[in-house]
């Protein structure tokens, strides 16, 4: 995961551009955190309890799927 946004910033921008009236972008921002996530657990063979910024794995995805049930953003 190194050289890329960090989940954090994918975070922070998810929730500045909800902010700002602007959904896609919310969702883009929490979709590519939980791809981020798939894409470590894949490669890097890491598991739920590993800590990426300060933050287990499992925290990470609870954050970012909550975020886009909690502001209708899941796509049907």
């Amino acid at each position: 995961m190194e050289n890329q946004i960090g989940l954090k910033e994918l975070y922070k921008q998810a929730r500045q551009a909800l902010k700002q009236g602007n959904e896609d972008l919310a969702r883009d921002s929490a979709d590519f955190g939980i791809l981020r996530i798939a894409e470590a657990k894949e490669q890097d063979n890491i598991t739920d309890d590993e800590i990426i910024e300060g933050i287990t794995v499992d925290l990470w995805l609870t954050r970012f799927w909550v975020f886009l049930e909690n502001n209708n953003l899941l796509l049907s």
